[in-house]
């Protein structure tokens, strides 16, 4: 009786898309924003990301095509951008579209920082 209640519990748990994995999970946007987006939109007024593609492979890494664009000031960035995912950590990405802002020139004074 115990058995058939738990059964049926996980059972309406799953179909109504609640699970103990769904709250620990962060959603794909705030995944990429944390792990990649928020570092290159750095000091821009506000951000957006749109996902344009999310595919499962079958080794069970994920590719997702993404795309963020910010304002600066007048200036505005976009990035579309092909990640490769594993669990919860970009482990690759590839720039595909890149329009905006050009990069800073180098300092010709050494400013005591490495990359």
């Amino acid at each position: 009786m115990i058995r058939m209640r738990i059964g049926f519990l996980a059972l309406a748990l799953t179909v109504f898309g609640v699970g103990a994995t769904s709250a620990e999970t962060p959603s794909l946007e705030t995944l990429l924003r944390a792990q990649a987006f928020n570092k290159e939109f750095e000091g821009f007024d506000y951000y957006r990301v749109i996902i344009e593609a999310d595919q499962v492979q079958s080794d069970g890494t994920r590719e997702v095509v993404a795309v963020a664009s910010g304002r600066f000031l007048e200036n505005v960035k976009r990035l579309k951008v092909l990640f490769l995912i594993v669990s919860d950590q970009v482990v690759g990405g590839q720039i595909l579209e890149k329009e905006g802002l050009p990069p800073c020139a180098a300092s010709s004074q050494p400013n005591g920082h490495s990359l």
